[in-house]
């Protein structure tokens, strides 16, 4: 029987590791990051985790092939080469550490734990609201999805609604749905985006693109006075707030 039985009372020294796996297991969401892991283990980084990598029947059926230093905690950080987490005093320290790395891991792209979510932004046309609009460019939805975009358009146009009754789509778009315009993302909101937070500011920042070209724009409102404040607009009628 390999590992070691934990024995009630036992105190163990654990290091947050971070272990790169086999393509075979599965596709990576982004070509040059590779499929990784995020495991808290009692193998001090260096010679002893790499040759648990090599030789572990676990790490075997794990599909680990290397170890992803450059990944990890510094070695005098929290969870790093010298400063190894106890267990199970700082369990939950060694959680919040392990969850902090997946989620740095995830919005530069890495496939963490199989995790294969991405996001992606679109544009929805509305029908304008008065003639007040007649001057600008048009009416727009912003939008970001971890959904197929087809789905989420759907959605909206559709006004769909989960099982427990709640909206899944915005009430103002679905009732001045014209047509999704994809045409109008520009290169640099058509990519790819690894995690949530990255895929708010996007959309914020989209809301305020579409606005300098002339749009009267609805959605992308999360992250908006965040990304006014840091880009200087209207920070003087914020400041007064």
């Amino acid at each position: 029987m390999s590992g070691r039985l934990n024995i009630p009372g036992e105190t163990q020294r654990v290091w947050v590791c971070v272990l790169k796996t086999s393509d075979l297991i599965g596709l990576r969401r982004r070509a040059d990051r590779p499929r990784v892991v995020v495991k808290a283990l009692t193998k001090r980084p260096g010679f002893e985790l790499d040759r648990w990598v090599k030789t572990s029947r676990r790490a075997k059926r794990m599909r680990v092939v290397n170890v992803v230093y450059e990944a990890m905690p510094k070695p005098a950080e929290p969870g790093g080469r010298d400063c190894p987490f106890i267990k199970p005093a700082q369990k939950s320290a060694v959680d919040a550490a392990m969850k902090l790395i997946r989620q740095q891991l995830r919005c530069d792209g890495y496939t963490v734990n199989g995790d294969m979510t991405v996001w992606h932004l679109y544009i929805i046309e509305l029908k304008p609201l008065t003639t007040k609009l007649d001057a600008s460019a048009g009416y727009l939805y912003v939008g970001q999805t971890s959904q197929p975009l087809e789905d989420r358009i759907r959605q909206h146009r559709e006004g769909h609604h989960n099982p427990k009754g709640q909206r899944l789509h915005s009430l103002n778009c679905h009732r001045r749905f014209v047509r999704p315009r994809f045409d109008l993302l520009a290169e640099q909101f058509s990519q790819t985006l690894y995690c949530q937070e990255d895929a708010l500011t996007a959309e914020s920042d989209l809301r305020l693109a579409m606005e300098a070209e002339g749009y009267v724009v609805d959605g992308g409102t999360e992250k908006l006075s965040v990304r006014r404040r840091a880009l200087g607009i209207d920070t003087e009628g914020e400041a007064s707030d």
